[in-house]
C-alpha cells in the first residue's frame, strides 16, 4: 500500500507545473540539463519532466563534528568536540562545488583541528587559536556558505585508555577478563 502511494506521489509531483520558493529559501532550476536558473523567494512555474528544481533552506545551520582524540607535537593526548555554523549565501555555486555539504565540511574541519594539534604542543594549543585557524581556513574558500562561526563545545587534555577486544571482554564489576566463548 505504502509503494502504491508514494508511486502517485511521485507521479503527481512530477507533473506539477509550479513551484513555490519560500523567504527563507533559494532554489534553482536547471531546465533540460544545460539552463540554470536561480529562484528567490515566490512562485514559479515549470515544465514537467523537463525541468528539475533543488530547493535549500539559507537560515543558520549547525553541523556537530566527532569527537576527536589527537596526540600533540609533546605526545599529550588531547579531546575535542566542535561545531560549525553556517548558512548558504549562493546555491548555483554550492551545487557545483559540493557533493554532501555536511560531510565534506566536517572533514575539512576536522582535518585542520588534527594537523594543528599534531604541529603544536600541548602548551601553545587553546581552543581560541584552533576556532580562528579552523574559521580562516573554512572561509579561505567559496563554496557558496557563509560561516559564521566554528566553535570547541569540549576541550580536555585526559589520559586516555583503549581497549583490544579480539573475542574477550572486561568485566565492569572486576576488571577481570572474562571469554566471550
Amino acid at each position: 500500500m505504502n509503494n502504491l502511494k508514494e508511486f502517485f506521489q511521485w507521479f503527481l509531483d512530477g507533473v506539477k507545473i509550479w513551484v513555490k520558493v519560500e523567504p527563507w529559501e533559494q532554489g534553482i532550476r536547471v531546465r533540460k540539463g544545460r539552463q540554470i536558473k536561480k529562484l528567490k523567494a515566490g512562485l514559479y512555474f515549470k515544465i514537467p519532466y523537463i525541468d528539475s528544481v533543488y530547493i535549500q533552506e539559507v537560515r543558520s545551520r549547525s553541523c556537530d563534528l566527532s569527537i576527536q582524540t589527537l596526540t600533540t607535537k609533546d605526545l599529550k593526548t588531547l579531546t575535542i568536540n566542535s561545531s560549525i555554523m553556517y548558512s548558504i549565501t549562493n546555491i548555483e555555486k554550492l551545487y557545483n562545488t559540493l557533493y554532501q555539504p555536511e560531510a565534506t565540511l566536517s572533514n575539512i574541519a576536522a582535518s585542520k583541528v588534527a594537523n594543528f594539534v599534531f604541529t603544536h604542543t600541548l602548551a601553545q594549543i587553546t581552543p581560541e587559536h584552533i576556532q580562528t585557524e579552523v574559521l580562516k581556513l573554512l572561509n579561505s574558500v567559496d563554496y557558496g556558505i557563509k560561516f559564521e562561526s566554528y566553535q570547541i563545545t569540549n576541550f580536555a587534555a585526559v589520559r586516555t585508555y583503549r581497549l583490544i577486544q579480539d573475542g574477550q571482554s572486561w568485566t565492569s564489576d572486576s576488571l577481570k577478563m572474562t571469554d566471550k566463548k
